[in-house]
Formats: structure tokens, sequence, C-alpha cells
């Protein structure tokens, strides 16, 4: 039998384009402007699955999800909205819709979220849910294809208890991510560790006054805290853990412990790969920062063109500078963008000057050498800063103790 969908949206023209989306792709469609309606029909079996969007009027259908999961748990809910925010995606997940796509979408892709939630097993057979307040997540948010994969993540782990590890560049969001999750989990409380304090007291320390643990940089663990934080996982396995890593996170770990932390696993994208979001995270931010003025179209292109190695907490930093001068004007954030890049120039120009040394003598390996020599540099600062600690010295580059040793053992180096 043809599956019967219904559409709910109140722009006339989307629910028109919707329908004969779906139309075309061989569905039974009918459409409505009324929530109502649409709760009834569904109630009533009148359509196999739901489309529909979040703010209908003065209306969020989110707050009305559960008048249908609780006598239809197994129907699909498709959400649409041009709200891009984690919490939307979140709010939705929770509520038991089975995907979410932020407005512009592409009518394939809802065709085929459409057809792959008709042909899925039928879901949580039997559960229903409970009504949660909307809760807004500051500064996690985005439209892009990246950050909707990282919103979907954060609504599937919602729904359960489990350790889960956040990965991305500094500065992605990847502490804001575990805090918009811990929410959303009904958490009240989270206790928030550095390696340093971590090291010192053990992930126990402060569990008593906290029902959650969001543990900072394990890149930068010491194996004493590695295997601390090992234990308590074994101790216990259902807790609201959050660990926060680069991407290359995994290989600073010992296997039993990342298979312990890691089969929740949410990727924070680097800004570069968030295609539309610079500017959605601009306007959010500066409307914060300064509602009263807005920024002009040359600072917004220098924005734009900027790389943000920084991520998200640059792009931050600089607007709230701008925010705080009387004449937010493109020279103005040139000097600033200049001051965050002048030490990045200088060591790239230098590190191009090894290369093409390395390149001209015609030695074995050039980019080995000129690797070995950076690291060999930035270990002999560290050390020399730390007092030769090692462990501090470790720290500072980010780094393991292990992987410090294993270098100095390579380069070979007389510290």
């Amino acid at each position: 039998m043809t599956a019967r969908i219904l559409v709910l949206e109140d722009d006339e023209s989307l629910r028109l384009v919707v329908t004969k989306a779906l139309s075309r792709a061989g569905f039974d469609v009918r459409a409505t402007a009324s929530p109502q309606s649409a709760i009834d029909r569904m109630i009533g079996g009148d359509a196999d699955l739901l489309v529909a969007d979040v703010v209908l009027g003065q209306e969020n259908f989110l707050d009305r999800i559960d008048e249908i999961t609780r006598v239809r748990p197994d129907a699909p809910i498709i959400i649409v909205s041009a709200q891009t925010t984690a919490a939307t995606a979140i709010h939705a997940a929770k509520r038991g819709a089975r995907r979410y796509l932020p407005k512009p979408f592409d009518l394939d892709e809802l065709t085929r979220a459409v057809s792959a939630c008709l042909s899925a097993h039928p879901g949580r057979s039997g559960e229903t849910s409970r009504p949660t307040k909307s809760v807004g997540y500051e500064g996690l948010l985005g439209r892009s294809r990246a950050m909707q994969t990282v919103f979907q993540a954060l609504g599937r782990l919602s729904r359960v208890v489990c350790p889960v590890l956040l990965t991305g560049p500094e500065g992605s969001g990847r502490a804001t991510a575990a805090r918009a999750l811990h929410t959303a989990r009904g958490g009240r409380k989270l206790i928030e560790l550095g390696p340093a304090r971590l090291d010192r007291e053990g992930p126990g320390a402060a569990t008593g006054e906290a029902d959650g643990l969001l543990l900072r940089r394990a890149d930068m663990w010491s194996e004493r805290a590695a295997q601390q934080v090992r234990e308590w996982c074994e101790a216990q396995p259902a807790t609201n853990l959050y660990v926060t890593g680069s991407p290359t996170v995994r290989n600073a770990l010992p296997d039993a412990l990342y298979f312990l932390i890691g089969a929740g696993l949410v990727e924070l994208p680097p800004l570069r790969d968030r295609e539309g979001d610079l500017d959605l995270i601009v306007d959010h931010v500066w409307s914060r920062l300064s509602p009263e003025r807005s920024l002009s179209g040359e600072v917004r292109t220098a924005l734009s063109r900027w790389a943000w190695p920084g991520e998200v907490r640059e792009l931050e930093f600089v607007l709230t500078r701008l925010s705080l001068c009387e004449m937010p004007s493109a020279e103005f954030l040139a000097g600033l963008l200049a001051q965050a890049g002048e030490h990045a120039e200088a060591l790239e120009a230098a590190v191009i000057d090894a290369a093409s040394r390395a390149f001209a003598s015609g030695q074995a390996d050039p980019g080995r050498s000129v690797h070995d020599r950076v690291d060999a540099a930035l270990i002999e600062a560290a050390l020399s800063r730390t007092g030769g600690v090692r462990r501090d010295a470790a720290t500072l580059l980010g780094w393991n103790r292990n992987t410090l040793a294993r270098r100095i053992e390579t380069l070979n180096l007389d510290v």
C-alpha cells in the first residue's frame, strides 16, 4: 500500500512545494497548516508519517509532539525548521522525532529521509515521551551539514546514559556541546575538571555535588589521570561523563580507556568545514554584544576571509573586541587580526625557509627532517619554560608524558 504522508507547514508556497515533491516520489500526500488538525489525523491513523515545521504562528509544535507519540509511539515524525540551534535538534529528538532537517533543505534529502524512516524498523515501541522544557544553548548553532550531523548525534545521545567523547579543534565548542547534552539529559549540575586538577584529585573528587562530570583535554592527561579515569569508568559505566579532546585524541589514550569513553562519539567540525555558519554565528554573537549597532559590509567581508585558526572561540573574542570599539571599522579589525596572526606568520616563514633549504640540499625525506627540527625546538622551549619538569612540559605541548618521552628518545635530545 502507498505510504500516506502528512505535511504540516503554515507557509503556503513551501507546503505546496513539499507536497508536490513527495507526491512525485510516489507517496500519498496530504497537507495542513493547522497543528491541531495534524495531531488529530496522526492520532486517528490517517497518515503513516508526519513532516512538520516547528514554529506555526504563535505555537511551537515541539511542545505538542508528545500528544502524538503517547498514542502512536512508532509513527515517524520528521521535523523541518529554520531554527538552526542545537536546542531545536535535541528537543526534537527527545520528543520522539526521527529526523531533523534545517531550512532551507534539499527536497531530495527530505524524500530520502521519508523513505528511510518508513523502511526502518519501528522505533521505541510502547515508550512515551515525557514533556521537557525547551532550553536554549548559547553558542552552539549552525545550518551547515557538518553541524546538523553534530546536532543529530547529540539528539541520539540525549536519550541514553553513557560516557561521551567530544572531539574537535581547540575552540570549536566541545565543552559547550557537552554542557548542552547534559542539560538535554535532564542534568542539573556539571563539574568540570582540567588536566591539572584531574591529576591532583581524580575524577571522583567532586562528583558528590553534581550529576555530571566533564573532563577536558584528554590529550594532555598524565598516565596517572588516565588510569584513574579508566578505573572510575569501570566502576560506574552508566554515568553522565563527558570527555573533550582533539581530533587525534585516540592516539593519546590507552586502548582500554578509549573503548570505555569513545562509544558515544561527537565530532565537532572546524569552522572552515561549516559552510554558511560563519555569518550565522557573527549575527548571533553581535546581536548579543551590540544589538543597537550593525556591522559594515567591509567588516563582514574581512571576517569571512580570515582563516580562524582559533575557531569559534577566536571569532567570539574578535567580535567582543570590535563591540568595545566606538566605530568598529575594517581597519580596526585588520589590526586585531594582524596581532592574532603575527606569531603564526613568523613561524610559517621560518618553516618555509627551513623546508626550502632542505629541499635544495637534496637530503632524503626533507619533510621529516623539518618536522623533527620543529619538534626539537618545541620540546626545548617547553622544558625551558617549565624548569625541566617533563610532565608540565608535556602539558604545555598538548602531549601526554609518554609521547614527550618517545620524541626525546627518537630525536636523541640531551635534555
